[in-house]
């Protein structure tokens, strides 16, 4: 009977032993948000600062007058246009319209298709996001028509032909849905 009963406690123990794990091999829950963010950050961080875009043609104007000579140059000097691509170019504008910091801007390209994009945006540290909608001007510049999970206004969007599968309906000036 003794040892019946010591072999009881040692298995007992043994079972008990087994069953606390101790704190560092426990592996925490992945946020992966947070893993998000960082990564943009460190992106970001990364990048070098780039030149601003003037909001307004008139500021451009008044930019352009007062970087000019008192005398004509004798030659033509070539025109200093900085080429952006298309996402960089989506991302100023997305900033510009959301009126947002460089670091809360969050936002992926779905598609890009004849002059209009899609794709999705978020500020960084929230949880849901929001889809966009631009269109390409003819002088190759962005506008973003429609931030939101909503229906866009009808008004806004037909500047572009955005195919009906992107946006299948619109709100008109009286707060309907009109079918597209």
């Amino acid at each position: 009977m003794k040892i019946f009963s010591v072999w009881l406690i040692l298995v007992f123990t043994a079972g008990a032993l087994s069953a606390c794990q101790p704190a560092s091999t426990a592996t925490p829950t992945p946020n992966l948000d947070a893993t998000i963010a960082a990564g943009v950050a460190t992106q970001l961080a990364k990048m070098q600062p780039t030149q601003d875009i003037p909001a307004t043609v008139s500021a451009q104007q008044t930019q352009f007058a007062q970087a000019l000579p008192t005398q004509a140059p004798t030659q033509p000097s070539p025109a200093m246009t900085p080429t952006l691509s298309d996402e960089e170019a989506l991302r100023l504008a997305l900033l510009a319209y959301l009126g947002w910091q460089e670091n809360e801007l969050i936002f992926s390209i779905g598609q890009i298709q004849n002059n209009l994009a899609r794709g999705g945006v978020k500020r960084a540290g929230e949880e849901q996001g929001a889809g966009w909608f631009a269109g390409k001007q003819t002088d190759g510049t962005w506008v973003i028509v429609h931030v939101g999970q909503g229906i866009p206004y009808c008004a806004d969007i037909a500047a572009f032909s955005f195919p009906t599968d992107w946006i299948s309906h619109c709100m008109d000036a009286s707060g309907n849905a009109v079918e597209r």
